[in-house]
Order: C-alpha cells, then sequence, then structure tokens
C-alpha cells in the first residue's frame, strides 16, 4: 500500500512540474514583438546590385520593394534613402509597397521604410553597381543654323555654324565638321568641343555643303545627312 501511494505522488509531482500544453499554445500564437511591422524585400540588405534600369553612365533606375506583417495597411509609406559616401538623404512618398528610385552608380545606399502608427521596417544596406552598361552611338546631328536649304545675306563673307547632337549614355567627346561646295564635302575641322564652329569664310553666290560626324567616349561615331544653304 505504501509503494502505490508513492507511485502516485511521483507521477503528481511529474505533472505539476511540466510545461502547460496551454501555455505552449499561447506561446506559439503570440510570439514576441520586434516592433517591426513593415518587411524589407528588395534590395536585399548586404548585397550588391546589378539589376535595375540602364539611365546613364553614371545613373540607374531600381524598383524597391516591400511588403507589411499580416497584411496591414500603413499606407502611406516614407522610404528613407540614404547616400552613405556623403549622408545625402532623400525621402520618398509611396502609396504602394513599391517605390521606382534613380540611383548613383558605384555607391553605397541604406534604406528603411515607415508608415503610419508608428510602423516601421529595419534599415538595410546594398552597393549599387546597376545594369550593365549598352554602350549606344550618339544620334545623328541636325543642323540648327542656317536650316538645310536656306539662303544667307549675299553680303555674307562668313557664317556660324550650329548642330546638335544626343547620346542616350550622355557621352558625346567630340564632332569632326566636314564642308565645302561638293555635295561630299571634305574634313574641314576634327574633334571640335562645342556643337558649333564660326567665321567659315563663304563667297557670294555659292552653294555650300556640310555634314557633322558625332564621337562619343567608347568609340561610336554616327554621320548626319549632308545640310546645304547658300549665299545670296
Amino acid at each position: 500500500m505504501k509503494k502505490r501511494w508513492t507511485l502516485i505522488l511521483a507521477i503528481l509531482v511529474f505533472h505539476s512540474c511540466g510545461i502547460d500544453s496551454d501555455v505552449l499554445t499561447y506561446s506559439d500564437s503570440n510570439p514576441i514583438d520586434d516592433g517591426i511591422d513593415i518587411l524589407l524585400l528588395f534590395p536585399q540588405n548586404n548585397s550588391e546590385i546589378i539589376d535595375g534600369t540602364h539611365v546613364s553612365a553614371t545613373e540607374s533606375r531600381l524598383i524597391f520593394e516591400w511588403t507589411t506583417k499580416n497584411n496591414t495597411d500603413y499606407r502611406p509609406f516614407n522610404l528613407e534613402l540614404v547616400n552613405l559616401s556623403n549622408n545625402d538623404t532623400i525621402i520618398y512618398e509611396s502609396i504602394d509597397t513599391t517605390s521606382a528610385i534613380i540611383l548613383q552608380r558605384e555607391v553605397r545606399y541604406s534604406w528603411t521604410v515607415t508608415g503610419i502608427s508608428d510602423s516601421k521596417s529595419q534599415t538595410w544596406v546594398f552597393y549599387n553597381i546597376g545594369p550593365d552598361l549598352e554602350a549606344s552611338p550618339p544620334l545623328q546631328a541636325s543642323a540648327i543654323s542656317p536650316v538645310t536649304g536656306a539662303s544667307i545675306s549675299q553680303t555674307s563673307t562668313t557664317v556660324n555654324l550650329i548642330w546638335s547632337s544626343e547620346d542616350p549614355d550622355d557621352d558625346i567627346i567630340s564632332f569632326d565638321l566636314y564642308f565645302g561646295e561638293t555635295e561630299d564635302p571634305p574634313l574641314l575641322f576634327e574633334d571640335i568641343n562645342a556643337s558649333r564652329y564660326n567665321d567659315i569664310p563663304v563667297e557670294a553666290d555659292k552653294t555650300y555643303y556640310w555634314k557633322i560626324v558625332t564621337k562619343d567616349s567608347v568609340g561610336n561615331e554616327s554621320t548626319s545627312e549632308v545640310f546645304t544653304f547658300s549665299v545670296g
């Protein structure tokens, strides 16, 4: 009889020292609140980013993405972006969980997102490399003055040629000017650093032809159509 009571007592002590199943259930369904309501997705923390859209040799566009715990609505959001090379800080407002931002290439950034009800994210850091540079050739130059087919004053003894040219990569470095009295004009000046050339001698009652070769920093070139004007 004594042994039986000893066994019953041991069982009661074991159960009293065990973890209550109700406590386990409550703990699993109610995790510790870390104060983070907004979850950052992309760009990832401590990553090197080669994604995005090419903007120029020095810039790229990247889409930032995040979400919220339990799909709670914390809109509008404020994305704080810090350029860690100079500590410049810009706040971008978004009513969605994405934001497209133009970034400097070869720069390290940090970013964090906040919303209403004191909601916030962690702060993540990334290095923006940007997508591979696409070496696009310059666009053909167009004549600004004199426009093609124009007639300038018969008393003119010189002419100022002005043109315009663009490059998707924004890396034009110089121009070659072809000018003469033939429809295939010879090279007159090479490696001009401006989009104009002044005081070119002309004579009355003559027709002149000219064209521009635009050159960029990686060796691409584009040749304009042949422009023409007459004197008098």
